[in-house]
């Protein structure tokens, strides 16, 4: 099995925030997709940031694709042109949270849904988180923060409504204290 061949490639749609591309493709045994949809973002960030007292930064906010408000982690997407994912994902604990972090360890990359989406998310695990400024959020953004102890945010099948990538988040993060335990708070 191979990838696919794209014999056309238009962009069916495009703002500021996505990007609708209708591929045409060919298989290596001639079958032919003669429109195969792919939503192109930009990459995302995320972040699971922990106090010193072992509690883990969320946000409350409401998600409209589900209708639903949702507790989460801090993150968004990348500027364009950004590539250092720490930095983004730094600044967007900030501006969400108004919390930063002492020290930030990548802990994972994963596709968002590569059936559909051709976007990465960055995971980063942010320790000593403090509260330090305000939030500063985009126009659209009405968040509330809270912290919980980690322990009961890992109890994520609890939550009313559960996010797929944060809950890959928190197995990255788990990975990561498996093999560095002495900076789980």
């Amino acid at each position: 099995m191979n990838p696919w061949r794209t014999t056309k490639s238009i962009i069916s749609f495009q703002d500021e925030y996505i990007k609708l591309r209708t591929d045409s493709c060919e298989r290596d045994d001639g079958h032919k997709i003669d429109a195969y949809h792919v939503l192109d973002f930009s990459p995302w960030v995320t972040v699971i940031p922990l106090t010193d007292e072992g509690n883990v930064v969320l946000v409350r906010e409401y998600r409209h694709a589900a209708g639903k408000l949702m507790i989460g982690l801090p993150g968004g997407v990348s500027d364009p042109g950004e590539t250092d994912w720490a930095d983004v994902g730094a600044r967007e604990l900030a501006e969400e949270t108004g919390y930063t972090a002492r020290e930030i360890h990548a802990v994972g990359t994963c596709y968002a849904n590569p059936a559909l989406q051709n976007n990465e998310v960055h995971y980063f695990l942010a320790l000593g988180c403090k509260l330090t400024a305000e939030q500063s959020l985009d126009p659209n953004e009405e968040i509330e923060v809270l912290e919980m102890p980690l322990e009961e945010f890992l109890a994520y099948e609890t939550l009313d409504v559960q996010h797929a990538l944060h809950a890959s988040a928190l197995f990255y993060m788990l990975r990561f204290f498996e093999k560095h335990p002495d900076l789980k708070p």
